[in-house]
């Protein structure tokens, strides 16, 4: 049975993308990967819905099971790792899941008060009917927050605390129990989500793991190549 994956960039990443540090060994040990460029990329900044992200996503698992593959793993960084289990969460059609320093917590940015005052502000501008008139909003990689100018019901679809990219809910939405492997950075100066904030929220799958791996938040592709390998190996389909 051939086995494909679909490789989802994360957030403010441009070309070559970090998570293309695993193409090489995925083809080597003979797994088809996609790897498409996806609304959060540095040129885009958001400027197709979360909604229209998540269905692309699908279309590209689709792809690849046109081409022959039987199972179909997501396989994203950062914010494409929370896009993945999203995709899985509420698509559906999805064989396995590699998260990899897992990134962009949407309620936890507004309980933080890093997005409060942007998100009321597109909602404003929703509710008056200027939801596609870009304006400046918050964004935050790693902590580092950036005003960008976003359409405010696209900022609504990515940022919204009780929307679809909070994590925990996506695993609790989770149908049937799937392998995953979260590859969690573990850094000087670096901050994660322990596993008790999302991971344990999903059905439990004996071949799920649960990981700390030496590298920063952007190199964890690039240091978890062995470790993606060796799991998607050992994978009793």
């Amino acid at each position: 049975m051939s086995t494909g994956v679909v490789l989802l960039h994360g957030k403010w990443d441009q070309p070559p993308f970090a998570i293309a540090a695993l193409t090489d060994a995925l083809t080597a040990a003979g797994y088809r990967w996609r790897l498409p460029t996806l609304p959060w990329a540095l040129r885009r900044l958001y400027d197709t819905p979360l909604e229209h992200a998540l269905d692309q996503i699908t279309d590209e698992a689709a792809a690849l099971r046109a081409a022959g593959c039987t199972r179909v793993l997501l396989c994203g960084h950062s914010l494409g790792a929370g896009a993945a289990l999203a995709v899985a969460a509420r698509r559906g059609g999805i064989d396995g899941l590699i998260l990899l320093a897992p990134g962009h917590f949407p309620e936890r940015l507004a309980a933080d008060g890093h997005t409060a005052a942007s998100l009321a502000s597109a909602a404003r501008a929703v509710a008056g009917g200027q939801g596609q008139a870009r304006i400046a909003l918050v964004d935050v990689h790693q902590g580092q927050p950036r005003r960008l100018r976003i359409r405010p019901d696209h900022y609504l679809s990515y940022f919204a605390p009780d929307g679809a990219a909070v994590w925990p809910d996506n695993c609790r939405r989770l149908a049937v129990p799937l392998p995953m492997l979260w590859l969690i950075e573990d850094a000087p100066g670096t901050v994660a989500p322990g596993i008790d904030y999302a991971f344990r929220q999903a059905p439990p799958h004996p071949a799920s793991q649960w990981r700390r791996v030496a590298a920063t938040h952007h190199d964890t592709p690039a240091r978890s190549t062995d470790i993606v390998l060796d799991w998607l190996h050992s994978l009793d389909w």
